[in-house]
This record gives C-alpha cells, sequence and structure tokens, in this order.
C-alpha cells in the first residue's frame, strides 16, 4: 500500500522529502485535464468505445502521454484540442504516405504507419498538415542572413537513401550551422544534392553568401578535397579547421598497425588536451616525430594536416573547444539519421528535405531557448584575453606526456 501510494504521489510532483516538482505537477494536471476533455468530447459522440490510442505529446513542461479513445465505429481525434503531430512526426507521415503513393509499401512500413497512427489518416488530410510544415523548412532555408556577421559555420555532409526515377540511390544531404555574433547556433542552410563534389559544395555555400551570409572567420568540416576547395573559393578570408575527431580516425585508417594508429590518437589527444597554443603545436610535432618512427605514411598525413588541424588555436581560447571539431554537426546528424532510419529509402528528395527541414526546425528551437553557448562579449570586435601565464618547463612536460600516452598505447596493442 505505502508503494502504491509513493508512486501517486511521485505522479503528482511529490519528491520523496516532501518538496514539489513544479514540472511534474503540471505534466500531471496538463495531462489528466487534456484526457479528461478527450473522454468528454468522446461520450458526446454516442458512439461505443473499443479501447484508447495513446500518443505522446511534447509541451513546454514536458512529454506528457494523451488516451485517446478509440471508436467501434468512425474515427475521433481532438484537433481542436492538441496539434496533430509534432513537426517531424508530420514528415515521417508524409514519407510514409508518399511511399504508399508510389507503390512500395512493406510490413516494415506498415508496422511504422500504425505506430505514428495513420491507419485512418488520409493522403489529402497529411498533405493538410504538411502545409504549414512545408512553409516553415522553406522559410529556414530560405531566410535572410544579412541581418548579422556569422564568425564560425560548420558543415557536413550525411548520405540517406532516395528514390529517383525509380530506382533508390544514396544522395548526400547537406547541411550548414553558424554561430551568429550575437552568440547563438543556427541551422542556416539545407540541400540536397546528387554527389559530395566542388561544384555541389560551392553552389550551397554561394547560396548561403546570396542570402547573406558574411563575416565568416572559420569553417569547420572533415578534409573532403571538393569541401576545401569550395570554401576557400567561396569564402574568402575565412580559416579552415580540419575537424581533429575526423584527423584521428583518418590517421587510424592510414596506419599499417591498428596499435600504432591507437598510439598516433592518444599522443594527439594528449597535445590538444593543453591550453596554450605553444604547447599545443610542441605536442602535435612530437607526436608526428614519435609516429614517423613506426609508420612513415600515417606521420605524412599529420605533417600535411598540422596547418588546417591547429588553426583553431589563432581563435579565442573560449571557442576552441567549440571550433576544433565538427561535434555540433555530428550530433545533428544523429538525430537526423534516427528519424530517417525509420523511412529507411525515401520516395523523394522532396519528402527527404521535409524531414530533415523539420528536425532542423526543431534543433533551432532548442538552440534559440538555451543560454548562449559561447560568451557574447568574445565575439565582439577587438576582444582579447589575458594569454596564459608561462609555465616554466610546461613544454618537457607535454613532451613527456605525448611520449607516455604513445608508448602506453603501444604497450597496451
Amino acid at each position: 500500500m505505502d508503494t502504491v501510494h509513493e508512486e501517486a504521489l511521485a505522479a503528482a510532483g511529490v519528491r520523496a522529502d516532501g518538496t514539489i516538482d513544479i514540472n511534474a505537477a503540471l505534466r500531471s494536471l496538463l495531462e489528466g485535464l487534456l484526457n479528461a476533455v478527450m473522454d468528454e468530447q468522446a461520450s458526446e459522440l454516442g458512439v461505443p468505445r473499443n479501447g484508447y490510442r495513446e500518443r505522446s505529446l511534447d509541451t513546454c513542461v514536458g512529454r506528457v502521454t494523451l488516451r485517446i479513445p478509440k471508436l467501434r465505429e468512425g474515427t475521433y481525434f481532438p484537433e481542436d484540442v492538441v496539434a496533430r503531430w509534432s513537426r517531424t512526426d508530420t514528415a515521417l507521415a508524409s514519407a510514409v504516405c508518399d511511399m504508399w503513393a508510389a507503390g512500395i509499401s512493406t510490413r516494415k512500413v506498415e508496422a511504422v504507419a500504425s505506430d505514428l497512427g495513420l491507419e485512418s489518416m488520409g493522403r489529402s488530410r497529411v498533405s493538410r498538415l504538411c502545409e504549414g510544415l512545408d512553409g516553415e523548412v522553406a522559410e529556414l532555408r530560405g531566410a535572410d542572413l544579412s541581418s548579422e556577421e556569422w564568425p564560425y559555420l560548420w558543415l557536413d555532409a550525411t548520405y540517406v537513401p532516395c528514390r529517383e526515377a525509380g530506382a533508390p540511390r544514396s544522395v548526400a544531404l547537406v547541411t550548414a550551422v553558424a554561430c551568429s555574433g550575437s552568440a547563438r547556433r543556427r541551422v542556416v542552410g539545407i540541400e540536397c544534392i546528387d554527389t559530395e563534389s566542388y561544384l555541389s559544395w560551392r553552389g550551397f555555400l554561394l547560396s548561403l553568401r546570396s542570402r547573406g551570409l558574411s563575416g565568416v572567420r572559420l569553417v569547420v568540416s572533415d578534409a573532403h578535397e571538393g569541401l576545401v576547395r569550395a570554401v576557400r573559393e567561396s569564402l574568402p578570408g575565412a580559416a579552415w579547421q580540419r575537424c581533429i575527431a575526423h584527423l584521428e580516425r583518418n590517421v587510424l585508417e592510414r596506419c599499417r598497425r591498428k596499435g600504432d594508429g591507437s598510439a598516433a590518437v592518444a599522443a594527439l589527444k594528449a597535445a590538444f588536451a593543453e591550453a596554450d597554443p605553444a604547447l599545443v603545436r610542441a605536442g602535435y610535432r612530437r607526436a608526428v616525430d614519435l609516429l614517423a618512427a613506426v609508420d612513415e605514411r600515417g606521420a605524412e598525413l599529420l605533417e600535411e594536416a598540422a596547418p588546417a588541424a591547429l588553426a583553431y588555436l589563432a581563435f579565442p581560447r573560449e571557442h576552441r573547444h567549440w571550433v576544433r571539431t565538427n561535434n555540433v554537426q555530428e550530433r545533428m546528424n544523429c538525430e537526423i539519421k534516427r528519424r530517417t532510419r525509420v523511412v529507411q529509402v525515401f520516395p523523394s528528395a522532396e519528402s527527404l528535405v521535409r524531414l530533415v527541414g523539420a528536425v532542423c526546425c526543431d534543433q533551432n528551437d532548442a538552440w534559440a531557448c538555451e543560454r548562449n553557448f559561447i560568451d557574447r562579449r568574445s565575439l565582439e570586435p577587438g576582444y582579447e584575453r589575458e594569454p596564459l601565464p608561462e609555465e616554466p618547463g610546461g613544454e618537457e612536460r607535454v613532451l613527456r606526456l605525448v611520449e607516455e600516452a604513445f608508448d602506453r598505447k603501444r604497450r597496451a596493442a
């Protein structure tokens, strides 16, 4: 009995110590109110019930569970109480309906449709629901960017199966995330292209510039040759940072022995952990020398990559954690892939862009509500932070740490 009582209190937002979790209490009240309203509305129809259909709804106080009454005859959905879907779920519903219309439905797609509550949804109804979403995605892709400068730009591409001319093929979906002068992250561009080539990247970057993208000081990406060339030609004056996480993967692939690659990555991590640019450069050079003694090809890669891999050191210390890797994009790509895996093969490029655009709109909303991830004052012109005090014997310490990390990994391998 005590357990039941405790669970009831927890559901109402009362913690074990007697304090109240305001968000939990509001979620409980909101969930109870919505379910009561839906029960009342369904009862007014005078049709026998057939259980409930549970749906989740994201609200400003968290996720609530709706118990939507199922009827033996006809259908019921409280459109006047809640929106039918979130942006992303609406896009998924549209993609499933497109697949049905194209005659490529499978048991997997039917299962997805059932999870989304599409048993009673006609294509025309989904199309009406998507009209507002398409407007939001179009606004994101065509927004004017000239109101402020964008000092940092992260670029990446992910490949998604898409049906074209009746045959499935892998298409490149390129996205751009920028940090504004007011220290806010924002997805500024989405494009579906045939291949990740120089011409495709150049066209994408020029489209961003035509919308007002300016003031870019640093572009962060992987080392795709076409992308690097397009950045150099389309964004003159901007430095290019080679994502150090991608560089570490490239070193692992280049080295003949896995143990040598792992040792080199450990040495690089020890160097990148330093805050003083001079110590980072010294540690990087030592990592190159250590790798050269066991794998010349891997060392050549590191030596060639040094200027781009260490470009972030020329920027304020508060920014280096964010601009030395492409993790801002990688985390968003994880969310995109989580959604695209549901559909598996998209019936058209339009449905793919709609879904990814919905994910990006949701991400922009989340970023708009968070605190500045970079101190706004550090982005103001002329900002200079006091240099780190010189550490006596700092270089010897870093070289020792790099060598120990390298040797420890080689021995472990």
